[in-house]
């Protein structure tokens, strides 16, 4: 079995690459192929009061999913894994795994020291008669895409080329929560998602957004801020206006996918000032999610199998 190796933080374009050469592998030897990834990111243990993930584990399932990975390990990071010698490694996944290649990008590291480095893994797996393939880095305008790249392209906002980077959109999802009841009484109800922790979340703003509900796409307008029009103390909300939808989904899982940037976090003089701003924003969100599904519309319908 030929497996990619890494720790796949979204499946970027980058390690899209991976995965094609995976199955290219295994197609030509005639054997199955599939990814051995950590459950946990290996930064959580090293970094975990300021690394967020890029997407939760449920999320990142979905994604598995969408590219169709046959199969998917996932062993547990921890301090003894991050100490472990890079061949006992090995012996650890072959044990429960049969392995004939393996397939990494050329910055991939692990081990106690880092010791764990391509260079090693090439000659590992000639001893050990596997096939090795190294993959140079993936470059978009030439910049390398990277998790930490994605990573910082969220965090100013910009999902819009995030998604250039990942080759999927951005995806936000979790519990409908109760909240505040603002939305509805300005005419905008709201479904609130629980905040998961150490997720990333696009900078404070409003965003086009899209949910697959009911069979069909629907216009998301996602505020992701404090709320700073009204009064009073609260943690971050991620609150997402599903245009045309009217049912109750108190208490289920909803995914959006992140499409664009629409504006800045604002605070306004009251509430007929927000009501104003929040009809313009559901006019201009509409359009932006439009355009994507125009424009993107076969990556999405990749997804709706999976979102049913």
């Amino acid at each position: 079995m030929i497996f990619a190796l890494g720790a796949f933080d979204g499946f970027h374009m980058g390690h899209q690459q991976l995965l094609r050469t995976a199955e290219e592998r295994a197609a030509k030897t005639k054997t199955s192929w599939g990814v051995v990834t950590f459950d946990g990111h290996p930064q959580m243990l090293f970094n975990k009061e300021s690394f967020r993930f890029l997407f939760s584990e449920k999320e990142r399932d979905l994604l598995a999913c969408y590219y169709n990975i046959p199969q998917v390990v996932k062993i547990p990071f921890s301090r003894t894994l991050a100490d472990m010698l890079p061949g006992t490694f090995l012996d650890l996944i072959s044990e429960a795994n049969d392995i004939t290649g393996l397939v990494v990008g050329e910055n991939f590291r692990f081990g106690r020291a880092r010791l764990g480095t391509p260079d090693f893994l090439r000659a590992e797996c000639r001893s050990r008669g596997w096939s090795f393939d190294q993959i140079d880095p993936f470059r978009i305008e030439g910049e390398i895409v990277s998790s930490t790249a994605i990573r910082g392209q969220i965090l100013r906002g910009g999902v819009k080329r995030a998604d250039r980077f990942l080759g999927h959109p951005f995806i936000v999802s979790g519990k409908v929560v109760r909240g505040d009841g603002r939305g509805r009484q300005l005419g905008y109800p709201t479904a609130n998602l629980m905040i998961e922790p150490n997720k990333l979340y696009p900078a404070r703003g409003s965003y086009s957004a899209l949910a697959f509900l009911n069979g069909r796409w629907h216009p998301v307008a996602l505020n992701v801020g404090y709320n700073p029009t009204f009064d009073g103390a609260r943690g971050m909300r991620c609150e997402a206006h599903i245009a045309d939808f009217n049912q109750d989904i108190y208490g289920e899982k909803l995914i959006l996918f992140v499409v664009d940037r629409n504006r800045d976090e604002m605070k306004f003089s009251g509430e007929q000032a927000l009501r104003e701003q929040l009809k313009k924003d559901v006019t201009s969100i509409k359009m932006l999610a439009a355009r994507y599904l125009e424009e993107r519309i076969e990556i999405l319908s990749g997804f709706e199998k999976f979102l049913l």
